[in-house]
């Protein structure tokens, strides 16, 4: 029987799910921790946020190997990208290549990584940048900085001009358009210098326009131009700034990077280039990675490094604890009945046990929170919430049911459930775990898996039936986190997956947004998540911990605290011999 057929009530697997829970942790050995080499720092981060020390113990890195240049680093993704439009796709493959090839006028975290974990934005092709006024804030580009000496670009000196281009690209992100549609011009003050303007004004925007690591890429027009088309040829368009160049694909097997020799950072990258392999299984992955056939696996969950830790310790193990937006949030489309209804809503928020899903889905390393991304500034934790809020993010199946029968649902009703399966283990557990916790209420679910294509249009787009839920990646991610509260908001596109409409928290986060005065921000976010989780438009998931992992030879890596940066972890890593 399908999926789709089949409703789901009661806990049936529960029991097995513990069983493999129980027997994986007693299974598993602890490695000891120390304290990783780290590089020079040549620059500050904005701001920091220190994270908490993951459940899961890292790997010892040895110390003491001076860099060596050579060598091809291997790692591998789950599909190739259904575009290779930089400005117009926001999958995994994409995303990946793209912080390799293009550089970000500043980077999630220190630049160049040297904290393990660390948080906060620092720049990286901008020199210095201040406030105009309340809308526009003016930028001086690093000089000497030069794209990739492939035709037609033939590796001239990045300009103000470009970033003015990269914008009006950037725009066609689907994705990011909340945040990019803000933007009311760009335009060059002179050859470095350009100037953003905001269409109200905007204490977020360099931190949620620059920082989100969807974005901002700067590219060259003569690569592509103004033809969408033009961009979807990676050997010949993707011309960025970057420590590698994109040189081959073939499709279904592999694509190929080579080494920048004119990178603007002196004497990086080590590395002659990155094969990223196609790999659409976790299993797969996990024995290339054992079998030395990759050299670096990212956001590796709990599951499999507890096997890592058993069946291959000599791995590096690098993790940043509650770090990950996986699987992020539980959403419905709340502009029709029966979600549309606040009671209906709550009794949803207090069916969910999410400590059961901690233990059992990601073997306790992950962290029950809000809106926000534990570490995160601005984020609350559920202890922080107020009593009468709070009892809404708690698991009490009674007064769930009897919230659904204040609501007329006394028999409680029927309910589809859009997943898509291209998301890895434990995503479709959660699914399952989440179906029968509303089952136990009375709401019937039938889990309706969905090619990632039409996830993507529907679910990830805002676009899906009245009445409907859904779960997917949350945008907890960013440092403040202006992403995370835009959500519900009306700057939110397709990020709104709850399709909400409330002028009351318009109202706050458009305060929260012009605001520049810290304090005032910090007491509106907070008003922000207490607002969201009282009217509870989406259903906040368990935090789980997750590792980048790399081979015993790869020296100097840095984990990124759940970002995908790639670029600046890969540029700076060498080989041992």
């Amino acid at each position: 029987m399908r999926w789709r057929e089949r409703p789901y009530s009661g806990h049936r697997h529960l029991f097995s799910w513990l069983g493999l829970a129980a027997l994986l942790l007693a299974s598993c050995g602890t490695a000891a921790t120390a304290t990783p080499t780290r590089p020079p720092a040549t620059a500050t981060p904005v701001s920091a946020v220190a994270t908490a020390t993951p459940a899961v113990a890292a790997t010892p890195i040895p110390a003491g190997d001076k860099p060596r240049y050579g060598g091809t680093l291997r790692m591998a993704v789950r599909e190739d990208p259904p575009t290779w439009d930089p400005a117009g796709s926001h999958v995994d493959p994409v995303i990946t290549t793209k912080t390799l090839n293009f550089n970000k006028l500043f980077n999630l975290g220190d630049y160049p990584p040297v904290k393990q974990c660390a948080e906060g934005l620092s720049p990286v092709l901008v020199d210095t940048w201040r406030w105009v006024d309340d809308t526009t804030v003016e930028m001086t580009l690093k000089k000497g900085i030069k794209f990739h000496d492939k035709a037609p670009v033939n590796g001239r000196e990045m300009v103000a001009d470009d970033i003015v281009f990269s914008m009006e690209r950037y725009k066609l992100l689907p994705f990011m358009a909340g945040v990019s549609g803000r933007v009311k011009s760009t335009e060059a003050v002179d050859k470095y210098t350009f100037r953003m303007k905001s269409e109200t004004p905007w204490g977020g925007l360099v931190l949620e326009l620059m920082g989100h690591d969807y974005g901002f890429f700067v590219m060259a027009k003569e690569a592509g131009g103004a033809k969408q088309e033009l961009w979807t040829t990676p050997e010949k368009s993707w011309i960025g700034t970057g420590p590698f160049s994109f040189e081959r694909w073939v499709p279904g097997v592999k694509w190929t990077l080579k080494r920048n020799q004119s990178y603007w950072m002196e004497g990086l990258p080590y590395l002659d280039g990155v094969d990223i392999v196609v790999m659409p299984d976790v299993t797969t992955r996990m024995a290339a990675l054992r079998s030395g056939q990759l050299d670096l696996h990212d956001r590796t969950r709990p599951l499999q490094l507890r096997e890592l830790q058993t069946t291959a310790p000599q791995i590096q193990i690098l993790p940043c604890a509650a770090t990950s937006s996986f699987p992020g949030m539980f959403y419905a489309n709340t502009s029709g009945p029966p979600f549309n209804d606040v009671r209906v809503r709550r009794a949803v928020s207090m069916a969910i046990d999410r400590k059961t899903i901690v233990d059992v889905a990601y073997l306790g390393q992950a962290v029950v929170a809000g809106f926000i991304r534990p570490g995160l500034s601005y984020a609350l934790k559920v202890e922080e919430f107020p009593p009468e809020v709070r009892r809404y993010l708690e698991y009490n199946p009674e007064e769930a049911k009897k919230l659904l029968a204040e609501a007329g649902y006394a028999k409680g009703f029927k309910a589809v459930f859009n997943v898509t399966p291209r998301y890895e283990a434990p995503y479709m557990m959660v699914a399952e775990m989440l179906a029968q916790m509303l089952g136990k209420v009375g709401i019937t679910v039938d889990i309706k898996p969905t090619d990632y294509g039409l996830f993507t249009r529907t679910v990830l787009a805002a676009d899906y039936p009245v009445g409907e839920l859904a779960m997917a990646p949350s945008l907890a991610m960013t440092p403040e986190d202006g992403h995370a509260l835009r959500g519900p908001s009306k700057y939110g596109g397709s990020t709104n997956r709850s399709m909400v409409k409330d002028p009351e928290y318009d109202k706050l986060f458009d305060e929260f947004s012009a605001s520049k005065d810290e304090a005032r921000r910090s007491d509106l976010a907070r008003q922000l998540q207490v607002r969201g989780a009282d009217m509870a438009w989406r259903w906040t998931l368990p935090y789980p911990t997750e590792a980048l992992v790399a081979h015993p030879k790869l020296r100097n890596v840095v984990n990124r605290a759940g970002f995908r940066d790639f670029g600046p972890i890969i540029q700076q890593v060498w080989f041992a011999p």
